[in-house]
């Protein structure tokens, strides 16, 4: 069995998740946070006005 520390250093390493072929809980945080609109400013941003061409 590994030991707790190596798993927790793992854990908190985004490269090992992406490896795995996942995202890192702090990257799911981030999407979430930046989707629900949390702490984004109420004044218009460029994105609000552009969006990619298809």
């Amino acid at each position: 069995m590994r030991d707790s520390t190596v798993m927790q250093e793992l854990r908190s390493d985004p490269l090992e998740w992406h490896r795995r072929g996942m995202s890192s809980p702090l990257e799911i945080d981030r999407i979430v946070i930046s989707r629900l609109g949390i702490g984004v400013s109420a004044d218009p941003t460029y994105a609000d006005f552009f969006q990619a061409a298809a």
